[in-house]
């Protein structure tokens, strides 16, 4: 790009810089190789839509059949792909049971294919997965691509060690997460149940650790989230020519209904979901989060209690206009006008009622389509074992916290299937370069992309052994 001075250093030497351990350096891939992977993906331009998965499979299942891991690629009714593949138990034949037919446990590696659109004003091309700054650049860097390699690591990892594996692991790459997950985790687990017999836990985005200066100073695990409920609404009016007069066009009457909908009192309320999971960092944390805890125990409605910036969307059912479109040029009225709408609900919210509370908001004449909307699920146990497994392996480094995300991830289609879904970040990213998910420059610091690749491998070696 213009203006920039482009680091000149070879891929081997940029990747000596602060190289660390692995867990296992007979059996986990190399540095450069895992740094490769990730650069590779990233050049596959996977934008949803359309998506372009059928590409980014063939590359997932070509590292995976070199390692003699066999995969299947499934594709939705829509033509959008996904892959998935399974690591088996080694069967120690003194303790088969023959009598036996009970699925292995197994646990579901997860990540998407899909990113957002990458939009202009890059330092670097979004595409290029070039390394610059002791970072590896590209669009799907940190949301997911760079979990999505990590996670293949490690299982190749595994899969190289000689030790027993006690447990089946599978590693599944889904489509169209990005736009909802229709043609991707959710056509799976429905068209393909079979796949998930004996699924004991889902390991999949959805992570939110506070970092310090590189170091972890707690880890987030994901046990529950906001539903999504996405709307598409269409007002109807005359159309004509712009120089006319015309208050009640279709794009007039749109645009008022939806400044009633943003216009509308905030109300913030204490829920079950937020109150675990700022408990538990109060815990950690001690001075004013013990008092605003206090606060927060003392009644349901939050709107009037002061709060640190931020902190409110966990108290709200967020609504967002996203989009309005009118199809038309600047000296037209067009016969018809749409806008989409984005609400994320807590996880305890009446949807019926509060979709009625908008429907009454927009107006008479005003169509409403719900484009996605998601069912209550109980959040993931945390008395569960391998959520105890995962203190294990990352209590070595910090405490572990069991997170409320204010966003939406595939998890939810597991846990409304009584799955036990987390969501987890291996890597130690600070807040400056979390700035770059579905933003510009996104980017995943080599040392932290390593470093989570020796975290995952961990912790599957311990799930294996059990």
């Amino acid at each position: 790009m213009p203006g920039l001075i482009w680091l000149r250093i070879s891929l081997p030497i940029f990747l000596l810089i602060s190289p660390p351990a692995v867990a296992d350096e007979t059996d986990a891939p190399d540095a450069g190789q895992t740094v490769r992977w990730l650069r590779e993906y990233i050049q596959i331009d996977t934008t949803n839509p359309p998506g372009n998965e059928q590409e980014a499979t063939a590359f997932l299942a070509s590292i995976l059949e070199a390692e003699g891991i066999a995969s299947q690629t499934l594709t939705s009714p829509e033509g959008r792909a996904s892959l998935y593949a399974r690591l088996p138990a080694t069967t120690d034949p003194a303790n088969s049971d023959p009598a036996n037919s009970d699925p292995r446990p197994t646990l579901v590696l997860m990540h998407h294919i899909d990113v957002v659109p990458a939009g202009d004003g890059w330092q670097v091309e979004p595409f290029s997965g070039r390394p610059h700054q002791d970072k590896i650049w590209g669009r799907g860097a940190l949301d997911v691509k760079g979990l999505g390699i990590a996670q293949l690591a490690a299982l190749i990892g595994l899969k190289r060690s000689p030790g027993a594996r006690q447990r089946d692991v599978v590693f599944l790459a889904v489509a169209d997460e990005e736009n909802g997950g229709g043609q991707g985790a959710a056509w799976l687990v429905e068209a393909h149940p079979e796949l998930f017999d004996g699924v004991e836990a889902v390991l999949n985005e959805g992570g939110s650790n506070r970092v310090l200066q590189d170091r972890v100073v707690w880890w987030g695990i994901e046990v529950t989230q906001k539903r999504p409920l996405w709307l598409e609404v269409t007002a109807d009016g005359r159309g004509g020519h712009a120089s006319g007069f015309n208050p009640s066009s279709a794009t007039h009457r749109l645009i008022q209904g939806l400044a009633r909908v943003i216009e509308r009192p905030q109300r913030l309320r204490a829920n079950p979901a937020a109150r675990i999971y700022l408990g538990a960092l109060a815990e950690l944390e001690g001075g004013s989060s013990v008092d605003f805890m206090r606060q927060l125990d003392s009644g349901g409605d939050l709107t009037d209690v002061p709060m640190a910036p931020g902190l409110s969307i966990y108290f709200q059912d967020s609504l967002q206009v996203t989009a309005i479109d009118n199809g038309e040029g600047t000296n037209v009225v067009s016969p018809q006008a749409r806008a989409a709408i984005d609400i994320r609900l807590l996880p305890d919210t009446d949807s019926e009622a509060f979709l009625a509370e908008i429907r009454e908001l927009l107006g008479d004449g005003l169509e409403v389509e719900v484009v996605l909307e998601s069912p209550p699920a109980a959040a993931s146990p945390i008395d569960q074992p391998f959520f105890r497994l995962l203190e294990e392996v990352l209590a070595v480094r910090a405490p572990v916290v069991p997170s409320f995300l204010t966003g939406t991830t595939d998890s939810r289609f597991f846990r409304q299937r009584g799955i036990p879904a987390y969501g987890f970040s291996p890597f130690a990213i600070n807040a400056e370069d979390l700035r770059g998910i579905h933003a510009r420059d996104e980017a995943v610091p080599v040392d932290a992309f390593l470093r989570g690749i020796e975290t995952m491998h961990r912790i599957l070696r311990l799930y294996v052994a059990d």
